[in-house]
């Protein structure tokens, strides 16, 4: 009886640990005019979209890494704004009107 309750908690923890290596977790990453940005945690509402900058014109596997005007996080025809009096933020904006604020990546310039 011991061995067989040992047994079936080694099945499961070894079950927990091989879970989500498949899949895992990818930056949001947006490149539009040569440059990357990334995704940020600020609150949209402390900032203003200012001129359309870009528009993405292809959605890329979360896994590939775009290529200008492409993400690996928004659809094709997610329009990319300038943020008022901020040059290291930009505001995509979805097909579904849903706005993401994205931050530059610093070094990663693809000019």
């Amino acid at each position: 009886m011991k061995r067989l309750c040992f047994a079936i908690m080694i099945s499961l923890v070894l079950a927990a640990c091989s879970q989500g290596t498949s899949s895992g977790s990818y930056a949001m990453i947006l490149v539009v005019n040569d440059t990357e940005y990334n995704g940020t945690e600020a609150h949209l509402t402390d900032y203003e979209a200012d001129k359309v900058i870009g528009k993405v014109t292809k959605k890329v596997p979360p896994n590939v890494f775009p290529a200008n005007n492409q993400s690996n996080f928004f659809e094709e025809g997610t329009v990319i704004f300038s943020v008022k009096d901020q040059t290291e933020l930009v505001i995509a904006e979805d097909p579904a009107g849903e706005r993401h604020l994205l931050q530059y990546a610093p070094g990663n310039d693809l000019k």
